[in-house]
């Protein structure tokens, strides 16, 4: 079993750790003064933790709307300034409930159970929670971290296939990063590189905790990924999204001239994924206009094109040939 992780946040100390039975959750459960919040497919598939708030893991729960809802359940349930939540869960479900304890009765503990390999492996730690406003993905949100993340590698047997790969996104996105695509294999232990990739993001958060430097480097994928999501009326899962965000801006990087160590590897990788995902693609996700209109109205938009690129590692560069993308876009399409 891997050792126990810390992260020093300014707003309050956590810790991520690896347990092996789902008893453990199920005691939390039981405490007094606790209240579950549980995605649906997990009830579903694991009927011994269908307890508390059982909640659709939908994008429409994750707005102002789903919110509300939340935490007026919250509310009916007498829920308190000393209550504890226990969210058990994939992004959605850590986005939302996240959200609502940051902001019910100005902040309630919550312990935090990733049941995906997206949240496993990236988005439990770092303390961002959000909700959509409208088509705008994210734009509502607080930092506000988890009082305690609990690891259980089990969830991931009942994944699907397409989920799973969505999962590894990040991964290959952080070794990317990293400039070690060669150790992204498929054939390796998944809890060592959730264990990896949770030790990188935590080295990143230590300098910069709240997105203003080194932080933003994680964004790498995400620019064009998210708003493929909008494109596709979030028919791709975010992780696949990110995969082919990588791929478009590893491509930029090469066209304007940057020298990245092991190009061809990691457009390979990210062609494999994809193809294993089984996911179909649909070639008007591509369209240059669209995701330049989604791009400019992004949260982290500053109304110039900002992306991270790669040399021999990541940096953020304002990006005004247009051709370029268009490029990029039309050889990540027709490569899969």
């Amino acid at each position: 079993m891997h050792s126990k992780l810390t992260i020093d946040s300014s707003i309050h100390s956590y810790t991520i750790e690896f347990i092996n039975t789902i008893e453990v959750i199920q005691d939390l459960m039981k405490e007094p003064n606790t209240i579950s919040i549980v995605d649906s497919n997990v009830a579903r598939l694991y009927p011994e933790l269908k307890d508390g708030i059982i909640v659709e893991a939908t994008e429409k729960a994750k707005t102002l709307e789903g919110a509300e809802e939340l935490l007026t359940k919250l509310s009916e349930r007498r829920a308190n300034v000393k209550t504890k939540l226990i969210v058990i869960g994939g992004g959605i479900i850590q986005d939302l409930a996240g959200f609502c304890a940051s902001v019910y009765a100005r902040g309630i503990e919550y312990i935090l159970i990733p049941t995906t390999l997206l949240a496993q492996a990236d988005s439990c730690v770092g303390g961002k929670t959000s909700i959509n406003l409208r088509s705008k993905k994210n734009l509502i949100g607080t930092f506000y971290p988890p009082s305690k993340i609990l690891i259980y590698k089990e969830f991931l047997n009942t994944l699907t296939r397409t989920d799973y790969i969505s999962g590894l996104g990040e991964i290959y996105k952080f070794n990317i990063l990293q400039n070690n695509i060669e150790q992204f294999d498929l054939s390796r232990d998944i809890l060592e590189m959730i264990y990896e990739g949770l030790s990188y993001k935590i080295s990143i958060l230590k300098k910069d905790e709240f997105d203003k430097n080194e932080r933003r480097f994680l964004n790498y994928g995400h620019t064009f990924g998210h708003a493929i999501e909008t494109t596709s009326n979030n028919n791709i899962p975010h992780g696949l999204a990110v995969i082919l965000g990588s791929m478009i801006a590893i491509r930029i990087s090469k066209y304007l001239g940057y020298d990245i160590p092991n190009y061809d590897m990691i457009l390979n990788n990210g062609v494999k994924l994809i193809r294993e995902s089984q996911i179909q693609l649909e070639k008007d996700w591509f369209n240059l206009e669209d995701l330049l209109e989604i791009v400019k109205s992004d949260k982290k938009s500053t109304g110039k094109l900002t992306m991270v690129l790669m040399d021999k590692e990541p940096f953020l560069k304002n990006i005004d040939d247009t051709e370029v993308i268009r490029t990029a876009l039309n050889e990540t399409y027709e490569s899969i």
